[in-house]
């Protein structure tokens, strides 16, 4: 089953803030009329939160663009387009909903962790001691309907390998 990008309003909301800062570099870079020499260079700083946020939407605005699935759930796991990360069944140990995100925890992180290809995003999932997540404000689909979803197709997956239920609710 394909989940499609929502338009959501957080994802409206850091488009427009991606905007605001470069219209406001653009406007501090020529139109600035600062008098300490400090601030002439605080376009410099409009561009990095520009960029920031923009490498970290950049994903999601190509898949709402290319009206692309974000996410693919089938009966050998779950498949996050965005992140470019399988999960299968038989590796998963929980899925937990929290603030907008499933936090999936694997039972061999070192073999996803080794499947990531930016050794940035790498370095800090290897950080960050919390399990994988989904961010489930992105995907068009009620966080609910797709716990449901994903404990039917757990559930087919398991009982094919004789293990319990992973899905855990809030």
């Amino acid at each position: 089953m394909e989940f499609d990008t929502r338009i959501s309003s957080i994802f409206v909301m850091n488009m427009f803030f991606i905007g605001f800062a470069f219209v406001m570099a653009f406007y501090c870079s020529f139109y600035g009329d600062f008098r300490y020499a400090g601030f002439r260079y605080i376009y410099l700083i409009w561009l990095a939160i520009g960029f920031t946020r923009l490498l970290n939407y950049r994903k999601y605005f190509n898949f709402v663009i290319f009206r692309k699935p974000i996410l693919v759930v089938n009966e050998s796991g779950i498949y996050d387009l965005a992140d470019n990360i399988k999960y299968l069944w038989k590796d998963i140990i929980s899925i937990d909903e929290a603030n907008a995100y499933l936090y999936i925890k694997v039972g061999n992180p070192k073999e996803y962790l080794a499947n990531i290809q930016n050794p940035l995003k790498r370095f800090i999932k290897k950080l960050m001691s919390e399990p994988f997540k989904i961010n489930v404000d992105m995907i068009r689909v009620n966080g609910d309907v797709l716990l449901d979803i994903l404990d039917e197709y757990s559930n087919q997956a398991l009982i094919t390998s004789g293990n319990a239920s992973i899905i855990t609710n809030p």
